[in-house]
């Protein structure tokens, strides 16, 4: 259905005007209309319409690669035109690598974002060189490095067309020859940064000529000390006194001088007082050891206190129920057979102890209770804190292959109590904390014991020495 009316067919060319002007979007910015039709914007035209300050900013690269060699004639991008990289010598005479020295401060290699920062930078920027040919590339590395003088980067690219080109082993030929960083490499492009540790010309100028001034100043240090040695020879010859320096003849002066030489019986006395000086250093030395024991076990029975200043253990109650001896062996017997227990490690009685003792009286009459790495006295000073916290009644005490058990039966009254843990043991962490002060105070107590026979020893030794 078609409309005639005015406003639909004007409003139908602006949308026809706005889609062609879309169309020509990505042609815009690199076509430009003059008076005789569309100039691209890397054309010898395009060059002779710009102004004279923007053709001075294009003349400035355009100089700098007339420098570096002949430019490449089949070029068909951008301005200005590349070298031709497989013009220049494949082998220059006496060519070595750069000098590179990196600055006190700065890091060797890029960082992540500074490698990227480049690699953007490299990617807008026109190319330098036209290369083709995978290996003997020292004028173009001679080259990369005349630019790197003025420009931080040298982008390379790679001609289209020529058979058997390996973009891998050019980018390696040049790393070997510049020492440059590689940015990036493609099938088209290779880019290279000049590094963090490049030197210009003219600074590695300077060093050399610090170096030369050095080794002069070196040399002439030398032949100086060489004069000296040499006029102090002449005047030890021309001295004509004998010399007496370690001869029998200073021995003996010296001997007439300071005295006659010792007896056996004065080295055999200094030996002895030699040897009971080493005793006494000895003896101080232990002295002040077993004070500091001292000190440290003090220290030790002080944590402890107020470790156990929670602690506020129950006593045995008055009316303990008692069972026969028959019902003793069986409660044995079925004790001894159970297979879940309770361990008591180094932590000893605390509230989750009792905790896990009405757990299992809650199923079960009996509970069995396992000790390991304790005296028999020890166990028994649990026992009796078992029974008197529990509220249960004591079966047995056996000694099996590597620990005691023990089992515990809950009463024939048992009723289970409100609060299951009780309050006036030491928690687990305070349990712990007081099983350390323990083991530190009983080793500190043997080291003192050491310590104190050794002093005995040694007072022993002195009094026999000092008697003969």
């Amino acid at each position: 259905m078609a409309y005639t009316l005015s406003c639909v067919q004007s409003y139908n060319e602006k949308i026809q005007t706005s889609v062609n002007s879309l169309k020509n979007e990505d042609t815009a910015s690199n076509v430009f209309h003059s008076k005789g039709g569309r100039i691209l914007c890397g054309s010898a035209e395009y060059m002779k319409d710009l102004s004279k300050e923007k053709r001075m900013d294009m003349n400035d690269p355009n100089s700098l690669l007339d420098e570096l060699g002949p430019r490449f004639k089949d070029w068909s991008g951008c301005e200005p035109v590349p070298v031709d990289a497989d013009l220049l010598p494949s082998e220059v005479p006496g060519y070595k690598p750069p000098v590179r020295l990196l600055p006190y401060g700065v890091r060797h290699c890029l960082r992540n974002q500074e490698m990227t920062r480049f690699r953007r930078l490299a990617r807008t920027m026109p190319s330098h060189f036209a290369l083709g040919r995978n290996r003997k590339l020292q004028g173009l590395a001679e080259a990369m490095v005349k630019l790197w003088e003025s420009s931080a980067i040298a982008k390379i690219a790679i001609k289209r067309g020529v058979l058997n080109t390996c973009n891998d082993r050019m980018a390696e030929e040049l790393k070997n020859l510049t020492g440059g960083t590689l940015l990036s490499r493609n099938k088209d492009y290779i880019a290279f940064y000049r590094g963090n540790d490049f030197l210009p010309p003219v600074v590695v100028e300077a060093l050399k000529e610090r170096e030369k001034l050095t080794d002069v100043q070196a040399n002439e240090e030398d032949q100086a000390r060489q004069r000296a040695s040499a006029a102090i020879e002449s005047k030890l010859k021309a001295s004509k006194s004998p010399l007496v320096a370690g001869t029998l003849t200073e021995t003996l002066a010296a001997t007439s001088r300071w005295g006659n030489e010792t007896s056996s019986k004065d080295v055999e006395q200094m030996r002895r007082d030699e040897s009971l000086n080493k005793h006494a250093a000895l003896l101080k030395y232990l002295e002040k050891k077993l004070a500091l024991a001292k000190g440290k076990v003090k220290r030790a029975e002080k944590a402890l206190a107020k470790v156990q200043e929670n602690l506020r253990p129950a006593d045995l109650p008055v009316d303990l129920e008692t069972i026969s001896d028959e019902e003793r062996s069986l409660l044995r017997k079925i004790g001894l057979s159970m297979k879940p227990f309770l361990l008591i490690g180094r932590r000893g009685i605390f509230d989750g102890t009792v905790e896990n003792m009405h757990l299992h009286w809650k199923y079960r009459k009996l509970v069995k209770l396992i000790v390991r790495g304790k005296s028999f006295a020890q166990v028994k000073h649990l026992v009796v804190s078992l029974e008197a916290e529990s509220g249960g009644v004591l079966v047995s005490l056996d000694k099996t292959m590597k620990s005691y058990a023990i089992i515990v039966y809950r009463g024939k009254n048992y009723q289970r109590p409100h609060a299951v843990r009780p309050r006036n043991l030491l928690t687990r962490r305070q349990a712990l904390a007081r099983s350390i002060e323990l083991q530190r105070r009983e080793a500190l107590k043997h080291h003192i014991s050491d310590l104190q026979e050794r002093i005995e020893l040694l007072n022993y030794e002195l009094v026999r020495a000092l008697a003969f």
